[in-house]
């Protein structure tokens, strides 16, 4: 049975052994922005990403689980803001 991987700040959940499709958008938006890395703020990110996302962007919850699924996970600080966190 596949592992649950769970990020319980910002509750955003999936499968690890499930394939699923990762929106083509995310993933132009993630190797376009090789600069960017340590933790950054969620809503900063998801910005960028709909300013180069054109006509069809994901939604908020999408572009995180697609980040999460890829490796970058969500994680919320004292005052309850979002960071992603790319290594």
């Amino acid at each position: 049975m596949p592992s649950e991987v769970e990020c319980p700040q910002c509750h955003h959940t999936f499968d690890s052994g499930e394939v699923r499709s990762v929106d083509p958008g995310v993933v132009r938006w993630l190797t376009e922005e090789l600069t960017w890395s340590g933790q950054e703020p969620t809503e900063r990110m998801y910005a960028s990403y709909l300013y180069s996302a054109g006509d069809m962007p994901v939604s908020r919850k999408r572009f995180v689980q697609d980040l999460v699924y890829l490796g970058v996970p969500e994680t919320r600080d004292a005052e309850g803001v979002c960071f992603l966190v790319r290594k």
